[in-house]
């Protein structure tokens, strides 16, 4: 367009400057955007993880309150509900429920597991149901620690039977970016002083 012998519009360097200045605020926003639905996926993960982890936590507590005979034992194989404390920590816990099952709590391949036969669970392959009942997702990976801290399992000690579960653990980001980290404990004591016959 000519105004008094002048020509108005714009040049190929504006023009490029102008699409330069397009994409890099585009680049910007879209990298922001992918950043916010992944940090919103990864909270939606460690949400999941934290409800599986608190029902898993609260499954333990509902039976352990009503069972007796707390052993905690100090490896994996050590299942027994032969009243033993351990103050310093155990990697396994047996006693004896309401139903007089024999239930044992430990970490088999990064998974809480549970087992109501008296047996170790899921040593055995395959492993029937009763054996080796999983209580955590498969996207809750317990690889740091899973703790039994076991008081007053004496039946005459005096002390109210009680057990501390710690666990530590980890959940991956569904898209394999990073992972969150779960610290969980949970104090849970028996119902009454004495311990089932």
């Amino acid at each position: 367009m000519k105004s008094g012998g002048k020509t108005f519009g714009f040049t190929l360097l504006e023009m490029l400057v102008s699409v330069a200045i397009f994409t890099i605020a585009t680049f910007i926003i879209m990298v922001t955007l992918f950043s916010v639905i992944n940090a919103q996926r990864k909270v939606v993960a460690l949400q999941n993880a934290d409800d599986n982890l608190r029902f898993a936590f609260e499954v333990m507590a509902k039976e352990i309150r009503t069972g007796g005979n707390f052993h905690c034992g100090l490896n994996l194989n050590d299942v027994s509900i032969t009243p033993q404390n351990c103050p310093s920590g155990g990697v396994s816990f047996t006693f004896q429920n309401a139903l007089n099952q024999a239930v044992t709590y430990q970490i088999n391949q990064n998974q809480l597991v549970k087992s109501s036969n008296g047996t170790r669970p899921c040593d055995g392959a395959p492993a029937p149901a009763e054996d080796c009942l999983r209580l955590t997702a498969p996207a809750v990976v317990i690889v740091d620690r899973l703790a039994f801290y076991a008081n007053g399992t004496g039946s005459f000690d005096g002390e109210q039977s009680r057990v501390t579960i710690v666990i530590e653990g980890q959940v991956q980001d569904p898209r394999g970016i990073g992972v969150a980290r779960i610290n969980l404990q949970n104090t849970v004591s028996k119902r009454g002083r004495i311990d089932l016959p």
